[in-house]
């Protein structure tokens, strides 16, 4: 297009283009341009990705299309494939691969659609950072499933300041997720709605050399519709008459009115060039000679002759060896002349033709969806195979196709099977898209169905189960299935190592011990070792539920020497019991192979497209980096882990992943926030009781932070492995309310049941300390404070360790020893640093002010002692009560009151055995054990 003619397209909208222009200068994040159709918002679209690249930013450009709404990530494929070819990226042309991979998946490579997306979101990242990006969306109206949520997701999660995302679409029909965008009024979103041009702009846009009637009609007939507009201007005074006799803009949508007049060219042809025209409309991006001839049913010379016709009457063109029509609106017209019966007829000789030419799965679906009639087992095959195919891809798309097989299926016997394998692949599309209550009404209804065809959807039931906290349900199904005679022994040790992580998660360990322990039975005979690794790390855990550390220990190394044995292939079945071995590990102090095997677990889970899993993992992974200290990390693997939970709408690993957030979240941004979390937990939290008791303790804790104290429901089953923490914050909620005595009770309950574990010790020494300082025992509470600062750095725990030494400096502090309370001071500091606990550093900076207050007044203090003054302390050190001294010395009870006060404010003390302890270290007399 000419300067000229560019310039003449844009009339009427030079505030439009100012708009744009002022977008793409301050890199606003959003721009949504809306209209109806031929309003111009194509190439309001393109002017601003021209500025784009005038500008030195990356255009990625893709448009959806009306007809090809099967094909997921259409338009993602279109914009990386134009990327690709513009300027040859690695990281692109891998999106585009795994893009375009989507209808070559099958059950044991299929694409994870939540990493996709975070693949091209780090993608857009790194070329925003480099120079900037545009994503140019047309036509998301049209936009298939799979690309309107990764739209959505970019959107919500925008890659860098320097990402643009610029959309066109029809009004009305505006994604919910940019709706929201634009309602916040940000500063930063662009929302311009084209309205139809007046006259004066219309009058820029028709020859000069038509007769003003004749304008003055156009403009009537097209309502200041630009692409309207210039479809008139090859209309005869006759249909102009007629279309504005009707009045078309009162009776009849504008795009009525264009497919009307499209319709009169399409009426122009001849009866072969019609054919020809109605079969490109069907064959869309197949519509090459060739695929016209045969969908047409000419001859390969009366198809080039018919070809050649649409070109002359300007309908559309060839580009290379396919026919584009000018404007998808031709193409409509086109397909709606036709008549629904060619229309059918034509979709089934194109899907004949990609059977014959092994042509792509996605278009053999599109065209075969459109031509399948019930009882034709071919089409519900190739519909069935398709929805298998797209299950993690394309859930939606894959539901669809799913759900029109078995509608098209003949209901015979000996295909009670593929029908069982398809209504199992619906319930694991519906429940990868969120709908987990429908997926299990779909698994119930193949779980009636013979076992051969049962058991796995009865494994998956209790998948979702768990995912909605359902345990009991879980264990009763799979319990019934289990007892079904005839089953093989590698499905039944499946159902036996689902029995037990329903019980591990039940707080169960007897019953997750047994059915491990069954499970391993039979893997003896099968020979399964991925099978096998996941029953002894479910026993692992189970073991640490019971307390018994040194089982605990040897079945987590099997667990791991056998996963580490197992290839990929192998392990993608049981990937999601990675979690439990990790977990074992964190706890076990391996945190280097609970990392590996993490890693190794979301690869392997990503590449199988098992979303479902992903949470379960991510939160492992969370707790590992909280455990070392990695705030910032955990923080944004606890929120992915919610994200991906969201997706699914899994109820039970949200409330797990806000479990594990609560503690770096405290740590890093203090106690508002931690609160909100904690709120939300209360209001929805696990089912499980397992997590009930760890969501507990991490709720107490961050309440007990802020002052507010631990309110969240008690859970009503206890594991040895949470016992401790409860123990420990109830112990610290009773000092907190002043009740010593039980603090001291329960904080030496938590000592005991502690066992082994450095980490469970460094929690029960920490409540221990608190208790002792709140019964006046700062000697006390010094030893045990130590003793916690101790195991935590065995155990790994950064930022416990820190909270340890900090608690160390109230203590030292609390005894007047200033010098030992800094020392102590620093090595919090260091570890609160090393851990980005920023708001643990600001807190530790009060501390340290107080310090140094507290140092400043011992140093000008008078700490002389009369004679009477040093006889009353060193008795009083001894541990003698005051009518005990008054005795000694002969004088009474009040005078010695009044000493101890004076000693005490001399000292600045509150307690004999800090008194002991200052005067011990100015060398007056030892300090008294």
């Amino acid at each position: 297009m000419t300067e000229a003619n560019a310039w003449r397209a844009m009339a009427g909208r030079a505030d439009e283009r100012s708009l744009v222009e002022t977008a793409i200068a301050e890199r606003h994040r959003l721009v949504l341009i809306d209209g109806e159709p031929g309003v111009g918002k194509t190439r309001l679209l393109e002017h601003l990705t021209d500025r784009a690249r005038a500008a030195g930013r990356a255009v990625l450009a893709g448009s959806a299309t009306e007809f090809e709404r099967l094909v997921p990530f259409g338009m993602y494929v279109d914009a990386f494939a134009r990327l690709s070819d513009a300027v040859p990226d690695a990281e692109a042309e891998a999106a585009l691969r795994a893009l375009l991979s989507a209808d070559q998946a099958d059950e044991t490579n299929q694409l994870d659609r939540y990493h996709t997306y975070r693949g091209i979101r780090s993608l857009m990242a790194r070329l925003a950072d480099e120079r900037g990006v545009v994503l140019a969306l047309d036509d998301l109206h049209w936009a298939d499933g799979p690309s309107l949520e990764l739209t959505e997701f970019l959107l919500r999660r925008p890659p860098s300041a320097g990402f643009t995302l610029a959309m066109a679409c029809r009004t009305g029909a505006v994604p919910p997720a940019v709706g929201e965008a634009v309602a916040r009024r940000d500063p930063l979103v662009t929302w311009l709605s084209l309205a139809p041009l007046d006259e004066d702009a219309v009058e820029l846009l028709v020859p000069s050399a038509v007769h003003p009637g004749r304008r003055r009609l156009m403009y009537q007939v097209s309502g200041g519709n630009p692409l309207f507009l210039r479809t008139l201007l090859d209309a005869d005074d006759e249909l102009l008459a007629e279309l504005a006799d009707a009045r078309p803009g009162a009776t009849l949508a504008l795009e009525q009115t264009l497919l009307a007049v499209l319709r009169r060219e399409l009426d122009r042809l001849t009866p072969t060039g019609r054919r020809a025209a109605y079969a490109a409309a069907v064959a869309g991006e197949l519509a090459s000679p060739v695929v016209i001839s045969h969908v047409a049913e000419l001859d390969a010379a009366s198809a080039a002759g018919a070809l050649d016709e649409l070109c002359r009457h300007s309908l559309g063109t060839l580009v290379g060896a396919r026919f584009t029509f000018r404007h998808p609106l031709v193409r409509a017209a086109a397909y709606d002349t036709c008549g629904a019966g060619w229309r059918v007829a034509a979709h089934a000789r194109i899907a004949d033709y990609l059977r014959r030419n092994d042509g792509s799965l996605a278009l053999l679906a599109h065209h075969t969806e459109r031509c399948a009639e019930h009882g034709d087992e071919r089409a519900g095959r190739t519909l069935g195979d398709a929805g298998i195919a797209y299950l993690n891809t394309a859930p939606e798309t894959a539901v669809r196709l799913l759900r029109e097989a078995l509608r098209v299926l003949p209901e015979r016997d000996d295909l009670i099977p593929y029908r069982g394998r398809l209504l199992t692949g619906l319930a694991r599309g519906t429940g990868v898209m969120g709908s987990l209550e429908e997926s299990r009404r779909i698994l119930h209804e193949v779980i009636h169905l013979p076992h051969e065809v049962s058991s796995a959807a009865v494994a998956f039931s209790s998948v979702i189960s768990r995912m909605l906290g359902r345990l009991d349900e879980a264990r009763a199904l799979l319990s019934a299935q289990v007892r079904k005679a005839g089953q093989e022994e590698r499905v039944r040790g499946q159902l036996l190592a689902e029995l037990a992580a329903v019980a591990m998660l039940r707080s169960d360990p007897a019953g997750a011990r047994r059915h491990a322990h069954e499970t391993l039975a039979l893997v003896t005979k099968t020979g399964d070792p991925a099978l096998e690794a996941a029953a002894y790390a479910l026993l692992s855990v189970a073991c640490l539920q019971d307390g018994d550390i040194a089982a605990a220990r040897t079945h987590s190394r099997r667990a791991a020497w056998l996963m580490d044995a197992t290839s990929d292939t192998a392990l993608v079945p049981h990937v999601e019991l990675v979690a439990p071995l990790a977990w074992s590990e964190i706890f076990l102090q391996r945190p280097a192979d609970a990392e590996r095997h993490l890693a190794r677990g979301l690869d392997l889970a990503t590449a199988s497209g098992r979303s479902y899993v992903m949470p379960y993992l991510l939160i492992g992974q969370a707790q590992l980096k909280t455990r070392a200290g990695r705030l910032a990390e955990a923080i944004e693997i606890a929120e992915h882990a919610a994200a991906a939970s969201e997706y699914i709408r899994s109820s039970e690993t949200l409330a797990m992943a806000r479990c594990v957030l609560l503690l770096p979240v405290l740590w890093r941004q203090g106690v508002d926030p931690a609160m909100a979390l904690a709120d939300s937990l209360a209001a929805a939290g696990p089912g499980s009781a397992w997590w009930q008791a760890i969501t507990y303790a991490s709720v107490a804790r961050v309440r007990l932070a802020g002052r507010a104290g631990p309110d969240h429901p008690r859970p009503s089953v206890l594991t040895r492995d949470t016992e401790v923490e409860r123990l420990a914050v109830r112990s610290i909620a009773a000092g907190a309310d002043g009740d010593v005595a039980v603090a001291l009770a329960r904080s030496e309950a938590a000592v005991e049941a502690a066992g082994e574990l450095p980490y469970l010790l460094g929690i029960a020494y920490d409540a221990r300390a608190r208790a002792l300082i709140g019964h006046g025992d700062l000697a006390g509470a010094g030893d045990a404070a130590a003793l916690a600062a101790e195991r935590f750095g065995e155990s790994g725990a950064v930022v416990e360790h820190g909270l340890a030494h900090q608690l160390l400096a109230t203590v030292h502090g609390r005894l007047g020893d200033v010098a030992a309370a800094r020392a102590e001071l620093g090595r919090a500091k260091d570890a609160y640093r090393q851990s980005g606990a920023d708001w643990l550093a600001g807190q530790l900076a009060r501390l340290e002010r107080r310090l140094a207050a507290q140092g400043q007044r011992h140093t000008g203090r008078e700490t002389t002692l009369t004679k009477r003054e040093l006889q009353v302390a060193e008795l009083i050190s001894q541990g003698l009560t005051n009518r005990e001294v008054a005795e000694r010395l002969h004088v009474s009870q009040k005078t010695v009151e009044t000493h101890v006060s004076r000693i005490f404010s001399k000292f600045d003390v509150r307690s004999r055995v800090a008194l002991a302890r200052r005067l011990a270290s100015r060398g007056d007399f030892p300090a008294m054990g």
